[in-house]
């Protein structure tokens, strides 16, 4: 069974907000105005952009989630040259456009727990929405950071508020209502609502 769900209508102005500090530009020297404040075991990177500013500047993150793609347009080929790495662990999920997959949240979940000091998490998909889990299951005290559109990139030192924050919007999307497919190959999926409830019944308890 696969769950993806999608982000509900309330809670998308809330996205328009960066979640930590905003540092205007788009750049790796926007790396180098905070990269001393960082401990690499415990930053987070998700976008391709952010990944390869991270890198070039000379900071390896714990994790980060690329899609070859900014914007929804591929990355340049020397931003994935950077970013495509045979010195990491990788991972590989699929998560549409505009959703959170059950898949992409427990390969965060798995990831974090590792022992693998690098991993990267690679996305079939889009990967923009991953930053809702990552904060939320992550550790206190991790640095996540991304790319708000054409504005700079947003650093969130994570805290127990900010965890509790993501936490309940996990609540929100992961419900039945917002549940789009349990089977992608089964088109009566839709009417299984018993399967659907146990399924989501599951994958809420691994997860929280």
């Amino acid at each position: 069974m696969e769950l993806f769900f999608d982000l509900p209508v309330e809670l998308r102005p809330r996205l328009k907000k960066p979640y930590g500090t905003l540092y205007p530009g788009n750049h790796p020297s926007i790396i180098d105005q905070i990269k001393d404040r960082l401990d690499e075991s415990s930053v987070i990177a998700v976008g391709d952009v952010t990944t390869y500013n991270l890198f070039k500047a000379g900071t390896r993150p714990r994790l980060c989630f690329i899609d070859q793609c900014t914007k929804r347009t591929a990355v340049s080929k020397s931003i994935s040259a950077v970013t495509s790495r045979t010195d990491y662990v990788n991972i590989y999920v699929t998560n549409p456009a505009g959703m959170i997959s059950g898949e992409l949240v427990l390969a965060i979940k798995e990831a974090l727990k590792s022992p693998e000091e690098h991993i990267c998490i690679w996305v079939d998909g889009e990967e923009d929405l991953a930053t809702i889990p990552v904060i939320a299951l992550c550790d206190v005290g991790s640095f996540v950071l991304y790319g708000q559109p054409d504005e700079g990139l947003v650093c969130v030192k994570v805290t127990e508020e900010k965890k509790e924050e993501m936490s309940d919007m996990l609540k929100i999307i992961f419900t039945e209502k917002n549940a789009k497919c349990i089977k992608t190959d089964d088109p009566v999926c839709h009417e299984m609502k018993d399967v659907l409830s146990a399924e989501l019944k599951e994958f809420l308890t691994a997860v929280f």
